[in-house]
């Protein structure tokens, strides 16, 4: 599958976050030579591989992509689920029907989960345990649970990411390790009518948390 942070563009295109990321969890392993794990401000992304909206970046080459062992974050729903479809209302908008729910990409988020440091020779373990948003961009004002009716999944629920890193860092070198959510990216077109059978020629992405994206250099 490949990696890419292009996101959708143009008039009349919302994004919002789904739900509120709860809980992080973090340990670094004590011993000879492994630091403790600390917060600081600075993040290790490159300004150029930043989407234009600025909530994901491309994976560069000190970055590490570790998926959820999870089965279940991996699946794939059935793309004949849909939401249920009624004329609607007076002075209302159209009930929608999200379609053909596909993966097309991933993408790294920009948000910190958390990171850390310290001067070698030492070993950087970074342990990371959280519950995470999803992402959803939409050209059409499409409710949350049409959107997971035809993506198959709750789009307004927190999804974990548990991962782990280890990074050996050189002597006489200060090495950091910062992690970042990993996103599988859907894409559903909108349906509108009796039935769900009108396409509208816009679509609706929702980012799911998958994994981490481990940033880790030293310089």
């Amino acid at each position: 599958m490949k990696t890419i942070v292009s996101r959708p563009q143009g008039r009349g295109i919302a994004t919002v976050l789904a739900a509120a990321g709860v809980a992080v969890a973090l340990t670094a392993t004590l011993g000879s030579g492994v630091s403790y794990a600390k917060d600081t401000d600075s993040l290790g992304i490159p300004a150029g591989s930043i989407s234009t909206d600025g909530k994901f970046f491309t994976p560069g080459p000190n970055t590490v992509i570790k998926r959820n062992a999870s089965a279940v974050e991996n699946s794939l729903p059935s793309t004949d689920v849909t939401a249920p479809v009624s004329p609607a209302p007076a002075g209302t908008q159209d009930y929608y029907t999200i379609r053909n729910a596909r993966v097309v990409s991933q993408s790294c988020g920009t948000e910190l989960i958390q990171q850390t440091s310290g001067r070698g020779k030492t070993t950087l373990v970074l342990s990371v345990d959280k519950s995470v948003s999803t992402v959803v961009t939409r050209e059409v004002n499409v409710d949350f649970k049409y959107i997971s009716a035809g993506m198959g999944w709750s789009v307004t629920n927190t999804y974990g990411v548990k991962n782990e890193t280890r990074y050996e860092v050189p002597d006489g070198k200060w090495g950091v390790v910062q992690a970042f959510p990993l996103y599988d990216v859907w894409e559903g077109d909108a349906y509108v009518g009796v039935g769900g059978n009108l396409p509208t020629g816009k679509r609706v992405w929702v980012n799911k948390p998958v994994g981490v994206c481990f940033n880790q250099w030293a310089q």
